[in-house]
């Protein structure tokens, strides 16, 4: 069994990124906006803060209070965006704010996360431009790393809008076969598949009886238990049976904050 170590790559794409960003006349720059104070968030921004440091990119946190109005956030951000070569939304917004009217403010050269209406639309229509979907552009990016062949017969299960949905379209292109499933279809059937890229934030989904023999897992899922983070596939109970799989945590994790930043000096480069 190969363990998908995205470790590994975030080290070598952090020198890949700083060499390609001391190459450039300009200092990138880039926001990010949070509303409230949730320490998960916290926890993500400062992450993301931190690796902007390391690569050479400026970074501004800027928060806002969890009462404000969705009328004056809007407003906030469209006084600001000018100043930054990309803005990302951190999520989840509080409830009396409608979150894909936030997102749309964002101008499409600038949406680095990929998550407006407009962006979305380019994306799934594959008219550019358009950025890729952090995650998304993670799973392909581990799977390209260690050259897995990718005309295969591919399951991604879970649907959403952040994950499920676009890597369903971005690894379409590829795929000999490619379908997806979610809470209501059940997984029935993922044991034919020999790549399962699963996303449907379920600790331990996914047993030894529901792999093929030699498959390919990519286990997105990032659940804290007993302060411990476990992630949508049973690791222990599936590593015998598979032929690879990415470790949570390890794995997709640490390329989707590298693949963001991509995103942003992809537009210079």
């Amino acid at each position: 069994m190969i363990i998908l170590d995205g470790k590994k790559i975030e080290l070598e794409k952090t020198e890949e990124l700083k060499n390609k960003v001391n190459s450039l006349d300009k200092k990138i720059s880039f926001g990010i906006i949070q509303v409230g104070n949730l320490e998960e968030s916290n926890k993500y921004i400062q992450k993301k803060i931190a690796k902007s440091k390391e690569i050479g990119i400026n970074a501004d946190w800027i928060k806002f209070d969890q009462s404000i109005l969705e009328k004056e956030l809007i407003q906030k951000i469209n006084e600001i965006k000018e100043k930054y070569d990309g803005i990302i939304v951190q999520l989840p917004l509080p409830k009396h704010i409608n979150t894909q009217n936030v997102l749309n403010v964002i101008d499409l050269d600038k949406d680095i996360d990929g998550l407006s209406t407009q962006n979305m639309s380019n994306f799934y229509s594959m008219n550019k431009p358009y950025f890729i979907p952090a995650t998304a552009r993670a799973i392909l990016l581990i799977l390209s790393y260690y050259k897995i062949n990718l005309n295969q017969n591919i399951m991604v299960i879970g649907e959403s809008n952040l994950v499920g949905k676009p890597t369903k379209q971005l690894l379409s292109q590829f795929a000999k076969k490619i379908e997806s499933r979610n809470k209501r279809t059940g997984i029935k059937g993922s044991k034919e598949y020999d790549i399962l890229i699963v996303a449907a934030g379920s600790p331990k989904l996914i047993k030894k009886d529901d792999v093929k023999l030699g498959s390919i897992i990519i286990d997105v899922g990032v659940t804290v238990i007993d302060n411990k983070i476990v992630g949508d596939v049973d690791f222990e109970d599936v590593k015998d049976k598979v032929g690879a799989i990415s470790p949570v945590p390890g794995g997709v994790g640490p390329l989707t904050v590298i693949c963001l930043f991509q995103n942003l000096i992809d537009k210079f480069i």
